[in-house]
């Protein structure tokens, strides 16, 4: 009788509710945790922590998507980060403070709307043998010392549109609003921006070009980051290069500064990969100039698809006045902090 009731219903429900209630839709829950220990020592300072998120950022992640019909779908991502250590958010104790947005693509792209990753970042990071790790000299790139740089990882209140690939080519560009209330035109623009990258994918070849922009107060002071990256597969070994310059205007200052990054990623097994890099950074024209270099080499081995056993060793060597810091680890000015770190990183 049951039975017969619940088939009823189905057929009366399928009958009744309207196509787009019936839309195939789908939810996936993902995450990852890394976890490591590491030494950390700059002159007569050191420490010595359970440290989390350096080949990767500890998340958990909800994905989903619901089919609109003629080739357009609904999508979501929201996504918080965390210390495993501790169970404590991270992004400023934010929700999900690593994405949140919405938005909808077809044939023509995709456009979203929310807290996202900037075209700098999708252009950059990934031009960066050991993908940026927490510790990694690479980071020098989006590192504040004596002048801004506009190459923020994420920024909220984006609009953003990626388009489709074209024989290997594709475009990243978005725009953020500060949302701040002001009678004068100049004053709400504070934390307005913008930017957009030129992404290339073809074989054993990746290119990228970006510009970014932020208005930084409401004076009008803005910050300018442009860059471009390349990395090219030869089989047995991948070798990256990546460039950044920043420059400041108005109230910010009239600063300038450039970062290079280079490095290779060598296959030293089935298993097994070595990843090496070194990056430098060079500020002028301010009178508080922070200028660094450094270098890191990790060995990764995958225990699986999803479970990744590693080690590593990450040098700064900062000039003058510069204290930029390996993590959570910040030298007295003019410290070179280095670590020595071993570690899990688990996917699921």
């Amino acid at each position: 009788m049951n039975r017969n009731i619940l088939a009823a219903a189905v057929a009366v429900s399928a009958l009744v509710l309207p196509p787009a209630a019936c839309a195939q839709s789908n939810v996936t829950i993902y995450g990852l945790i890394d976890l490591n220990l590491s030494h950390t020592r700059a002159g007569s300072q050191s420490r010595s922590a359970l440290d989390h998120g350096e080949l990767n950022g500890t998340r958990l992640g909800f994905r989903g998507s619901e089919d609109l019909g003629n080739g357009m779908k609904a999508i979501f991502t929201l996504e918080q980060g965390f210390d495993p250590s501790t169970g404590l958010l991270e992004q400023g104790g934010r929700t999900f403070g690593r994405q949140s947005f919405v938005g909808v693509e077809g044939g023509w792209g995709r456009l979203t709307l929310g807290r996202q990753y900037t075209p700098a970042f999708v252009a950059i990071d990934p031009m960066d043998a050991t993908g940026s790790a927490d510790r990694s000299p690479g980071l020098l790139s989006r590192k504040t010392g004596g002048i801004k740089p506009a190459y923020e990882v994420r920024l909220d209140s984006m609009v953003k549109y990626r388009s489709p690939e074209f024989s290997g080519f594709s475009v990243d560009a978005a725009y953020w609003l500060g949302g701040k209330t002001a009678t004068d035109s100049t004053a709400r623009r504070e934390g307005d921006g913008f930017g957009i990258a030129g992404l290339y994918k073809r074989g054993p070849l990746s290119a990228s070009i970006v510009t970014q922009r932020i208005q930084r107060d409401s004076t009008g002071g803005k910050v300018r980051t442009d860059g471009f990256g390349l990395a090219y597969d030869f089989g047995p070994a991948k070798a990256y290069f990546a460039y950044t310059r920043d420059k400041e205007s108005g109230s910010q200052g009239e600063g300038k500064a450039r970062t290079y990054d280079i490095g290779v990623e060598i296959k030293a097994g089935a298993r097994s990969t070595v990843a090496i890099s070194y990056a430098d950074r060079n500020e002028s024209n301010d009178a508080a100039a922070e200028d660094a270099r450094g270098w890191s080499a990790y060995y990764m081995y995958d225990l699986s698809k999803r479970t990744t056993l590693y080690t590593g060793y990450s040098r700064l060597i900062n000039k003058d006045d510069a204290n930029y810091a390996l993590g959570n680890f910040t030298p007295a000015a003019g410290g070179d902090p280095r670590v020595v770190m071993a570690g899990i990183r688990h996917k699921f």
